[in-house]
């Protein structure tokens, strides 16, 4: 995960710089080097195609518009609305076409293809460009640092136990999907902020036996849901 991290930052930096140097006037018009991001970004495509990784697919896409805009005469449309269009494509095709990558259960969270366990009392959990699934197992659960960015993520507390009465989730979420899954006896606070986001929690906890597991952070064009298993 951490490769396939490095990887996308590396792309999303050098197409990032080459708009900027590019609208300045200091990036020569010279064909090897839109050949060679030309290139990357076609692996790139292929890559995330094989993944069905939608943000992956749409955003090399749109780099390569923005690359051969004058040739295609589609200077308009470069470079934000093409961005932008690859943005609210790919949360938009993850909403729908999301749940092929998993084969849903009746009686709890979905499996995706990738899925592991979690470990620990203190413990981070970070995704990117993909969907996962996460089961945190702890005998004494005290925090977790969640940080999912396109892309889409289940978290199962179903086998962690809080015995201090309080464990914290610090939330990092931008353009992605999260959906936690506690057990019904714990309570939950929520004192996260949202720009363009939402929490739901589905079914409030009516008794006030019970741990309390606090959501805080940043939710951006996000959606966070919380069910009870």
């Amino acid at each position: 995960m951490k490769k396939d991290n490095v990887f996308w930052g590396v792309i999303l930096i050098l197409a990032a710089v080459y708009i900027i140097i590019n609208s300045l006037g200091f990036m020569p018009d010279v064909s090897v080097v839109r050949l060679g991001v030309a290139v990357i970004c076609g692996v790139v495509f292929f890559k995330s195609l094989a993944g069905l990784e939608f943000g992956g697919m749409l955003f090399s896409l749109a780099v390569l518009l923005i690359l051969f805009d004058e040739q295609l005469g589609i200077t308009a449309l470069t470079p934000w609305p093409v961005l932008m269009a690859a943005l609210l494509g790919s949360i938009g095709l993850n909403m729908i076409f999301g749940s092929r990558k998993l084969k849903k259960s009746n009686h709890g969270p979905a499996e995706y293809k990738e899925a592991d366990f979690v470990s620990g009392d203190e413990i981070q959990i970070s995704g990117m460009f993909g969907a996962y699934k996460k089961t945190v197992s702890s005998d004494d659960f005290t925090k977790a640092s969640v940080n999912c960015r396109f892309g889409g993520m289940e978290i199962s507390f179903d086998d962690a136990v809080i015995q201090s009465g309080r464990a914290v989730v610090q939330l990092d979420i931008s353009f992605s999907g999260v959906e936690f899954y506690i057990p019904q006896s714990w309570k939950v606070e929520n004192h996260t902020e949202g720009r363009f986001g939402g929490f739901h929690e589905h079914r409030s906890h009516s008794s006030n036996d019970g741990p309390t597991i606090v959501f805080e952070g940043n939710i951006t064009f996000s959606g966070v849901e919380i069910y009870r298993i």
